[in-house]
């Protein structure tokens, strides 16, 4: 039987994912969350509430809850500066919800095992690799040097053992402080080469692929940019795809696509 992959981008407070997700989960081998479930925009005219987007994310931890092998939640940085206050002193991101985040930072320490920051599944014999904001070479060579300090040709994100040690930076204050790296694009004067896989942006990210760390080998997939989408719902290259566009896409080893709109999918088949 062939694999089908949902993908759930930013959230934010939104419900654009519980339509997809009731109409696919039975139909898919695995839903994923990019993370960012908190802290909506703004300027959006959702009708947010603390509460509802409270409720928004208690759902989505219940949905993983009831379906533990096929839900794969990821954290974003909107999710960082709740679970961990070392990432909030270093690296809180705008729109942090400072009144409720006793709340927050409570519930992922009591959910903390539902949590991960990247995931991998090979599909058609391609390893793909999701995050919150993908994964570069610079960020990648900083960890190795401050913490694992492996032979280089010994790390690629095409490994299970490499994404394992990713998500066991989650574990301790000098993985947090990896993980609060802020690249240019969002700190001009004092941001590093490039974000962590919780900060990098899309122009921080090569058109090609690089050959270090296995990122040639395997197809990323993730967030964290927000996309205008009357332009576009997704920017896409051979071995990535940011897909920041208030809506969920899918992944089908049928179908030659590495990604697609739900709206494509369903006319290809």
């Amino acid at each position: 039987m062939s694999k089908r992959l949902l993908v759930v981008p930013d959230v934010h407070g939104r419900s654009f994912w519980k339509e997809p997700v009731s109409k696919y989960i039975d139909q898919v081998d695995r839903v994923i969350f990019l993370g960012d479930y908190l802290d909506p925009y703004h300027d959006e005219v959702e009708g947010y509430t603390p509460e509802n987007v409270y409720d928004n994310f208690m759902e989505i931890i219940r949905l993983k809850k009831d379906n533990k092998e096929k839900v794969i939640l990821l954290k974003g940085n909107h999710d960082q500066h709740y679970s961990s206050q070392k990432f909030f002193d270093l690296a809180r991101g705008s729109r942090c919800d400072k009144l409720n985040w006793e709340k927050y930072h409570k519930l992922f320490n009591q959910n903390k095992n539902l949590f991960n920051l990247a995931y991998l599944e090979n599909v058609n014999g391609i390893p793909y690799v999701f995050t919150h904001a993908g994964l570069t070479v610079y960020w990648l060579n900083k960890v190795n040097s401050k913490i694992w300090r492996l032979n280089d040709r010994n790390i690629s994100i095409a490994d299970q053992v490499i994404i394992d040690r990713i998500n066991q930076l989650d574990s301790n204050e000098q993985g947090q402080e990896m993980l609060s790296v802020i690249g240019k694009s969002r700190s001009l004067f004092n941001g590093e080469r490039t974000g962590s896989v919780l900060w990098a942006d899309i122009d921080e990210h090569p058109t090609i692929a690089p050959k270090a760390y296995g990122l040639n080998l395997a197809f990323q997939v993730f967030g964290h940019t927000r996309l205008d989408v009357t332009k576009t719902n997704i920017i896409a290259s051979d071995h990535l795809a940011m897909i920041d566009s208030q809506q969920c896409f899918i992944i089908d080893e049928r179908i030659e696509n590495k990604i697609m709109t739900l709206l494509e999918y369903d006319n290809r088949l």
